[in-house]
């Protein structure tokens, strides 16, 4: 079972291209929702982006490091393996 991942963005922000790029390393065709583009997401997420959701919480947010998108990615695994389920289909 894949976790539901996604990537709040905006278009020309330096942070938020950075994350685009780290993010699609690690979770290949994770789907980017411009925030601008939903009144609710750009109350809420505006001033935050950029910021990654994993099965609705917030789990990174503005400058974002490898090492904790790595760390993320690993336990995302670990905990599907733990549970009896592969990423692979």
């Amino acid at each position: 079972m894949e976790k539901e991942v996604v990537l709040l963005s905006r278009i020309g922000c330096h942070l938020c291209q950075r994350a685009e790029d780290l993010v699609e390393s690690y979770f290949p065709g994770c789907p980017v929702l411009d925030v601008d583009l939903n009144e609710e997401r750009c109350r809420t997420y505006g001033t935050r982006v950029p910021v990654l959701v994993i099965e609705g919480k917030v789990v990174l947010e503005g400058v974002f490091e490898e090492e904790a998108l790595k760390a993320i990615a690993q336990s995302i695994t670990f905990q599907d393996r733990r549970h009896g389920h592969s990423n692979r289909e």
